[in-house]
């Protein structure tokens, strides 16, 4: 079974994949040229691009009074107060073009209503409205706009304010216009790789129960290579007594015959295929090291017959002690699967769980992938949290960082992803309780960060939560 712990573990490390890996908008700077076409175009872009984030309800001119026109003209307009907007003017080198582009939006005051009349005609415009409020996406508004900006460009009273710039050229003005346009086509490779980790985080869920298969299954393979090994002993040419009358308690296993007949394993044997003698190696030194161990040599010198249950103990013994440790199966592992040595531990305890339930009954069911629907949900539900709110978290982290005085520059990314990860469990899953969600992010920070990350985890979490409680956005109490 894919339990929540294994769950959250791998929502913090793709949401870490995500985060490096993210471009949100790919935003021009200024162009060192002799060319009067392509300096001018990056003034054209940047004009643009202020004009946008004025059409989006943001005042690009913060201490600026905006005239009763362009309220007027903008109220109501779906693309008021879109999210690319905010995303846009969230971003490090935007927020440069305000600052030494700013005053040029005040050029553009008399061309909005123009402006606003037009983008209501476009088709791009109508499409937009007929989606719900709530269920407009960022990639909804990036495909308004990217059609926007090509009807805005080709205004009369766009390209008079655009003229009264002195170093105007209409080269340099389609040139910009294009450029402008591209930046929001970027917008779409960060969807292209959201998509892509969702894809991975699923897919890893998948394989890691397979992993739980295939260890069950390692058991069965074992006792056939030992099995196999007799057989050939038994015709050597000049055969001992023992080679003839072999010590067959460890091959004949009740508990291992159970697995290898389990309908359910027979089933996913046929759908998904399990072959641990593809590598040919393995087994036979996963067998070398268990005929080597002290808990195999007890156990066939401990006379009369054997019992389910004691081969129930031995077999645990084995997996936790000599199996599982091995780096032969590390490495097997790895080469399988770039996931399962993180998912090993987890999956090998649902691994035993499942030995001890066929030794009480051959017939239990194997576990499910999840426990119920919510868990299946669990992972993609997080991972969209995390995502959609991440600027939002990492404002009340950086916010707890400074008061507590730590350097918000120098906190490991790992604890900040871990941080939001863990935020968005508090804040979107109320039945989950906030002693959970902190015991389980702290035992992350603990594992994959440094050796002070459970205890800054802890607090500032517990900081957070707090806020969040005296402001009504949760009800869960801290303990």
């Amino acid at each position: 079974m894919v339990n929540r712990v294994l769950i959250r573990l791998k929502v913090v490390q793709l949401l870490y994949s995500y985060m490096l890996s993210r471009s949100e908008f790919k935003v021009e700077t200024p162009i060192e040229t002799s060319s009067p076409d392509r300096r001018y175009s990056y003034e054209a872009y940047a004009e643009l691009l202020l004009l946008l984030l004025e059409l989006s309800g943001y005042k690009v001119l913060a201490n600026r009074t905006t005239p009763p026109q362009i309220l007027a003209a903008i109220s109501g307009a779906r693309f008021a107060d879109t999210k690319v907007a905010r995303f846009l003017a969230a971003n490090d080198d935007v927020r440069a073009i305000i600052a030494n582009y700013g005053e040029r939006i005040v050029a553009f005051d008399n061309a909005i209503p123009e402006v606003v009349a037009k983008l209501k005609a476009i088709p791009a415009y109508r499409a937009l409205s007929k989606i719900k409020a709530n269920e407009v996406t960022p990639s909804d508004e990036i495909d308004f706009w990217k059609s926007a900006i090509l009807a805005i460009a080709k205004l009369p009273s766009v390209g008079e304010a655009l003229r009264s710039n002195a170093n105007f050229t209409n080269r340099g003005l389609d040139m910009g216009t294009k450029m402008l346009v591209e930046t929001l086509k970027t917008y779409s490779d960060t969807r292209n790789l959201l998509s892509t980790c969702k894809k991975d985080l699923q897919r890893s869920l998948d394989q890691a129960y397979d992993l739980y298969h295939w260890l069950l299954w390692l058991p069965v393979e074992i006792i056939r290579a030992n099995e196999a090994r007799m057989e050939a002993n038994a015709n050597k040419y000049l055969p001992t007594e023992e080679d003839l009358h072999p010590d067959r308690r460890f091959v004949e296993s009740k508990l291992i015959e159970s697995i290898a007949c389990h309908e359910g394993m027979q089933h996913y044997i046929t759908s998904k295929g399990i072959n641990w003698t593809d590598d040919i190696s393995l087994i036979p030194r996963l067998l070398d090291l268990v005929m080597q161990s002290e808990y195999y040599k007890e156990y066939m010198a401990t006379p009369g017959a054997k019992s389910i249950e004691d081969e129930l103990i031995l077999w645990r013994k084995l997996m936790k002690h000599i199996i599982l440790p091995s780096e032969d199966l590390s490495e097997c592992l790895e080469n399988r699967s770039i996931f399962w040595n993180d998912d090993v531990e987890v999956m090998s305890s649902f691994m035993l769980k499942t030995m001890r339930q066929l030794a009480d009954d051959p017939n239990h069911s194997l576990m499910p992938e999840f426990k119920d629907e919510e868990d299946a949900e669990f992972g993609i539900k997080l991972f969209n949290s995390a995502v959609t709110h991440r600027e939002e978290y990492r404002a009340l982290i950086d916010e707890f960082i400074n008061v507590k005085r730590w350097d918000s520059e120098r906190v490991a990314l790992m604890d900040v992803i871990i941080l939001i990860t863990a935020l968005a469990e508090a804040i979107d899953f109320p039945n989950i309780p906030l002693s959970v969600t902190t015991n389980e992010y702290v035992e992350i920070a603990n594992w994959y960060s440094t050796a002070r990350s459970g205890s800054f985890i802890n607090g500032i979490l517990a900081t957070i939560t707090d806020k969040l409680r005296k402001e009504g956005r949760i009800i869960k109490k801290f303990n």
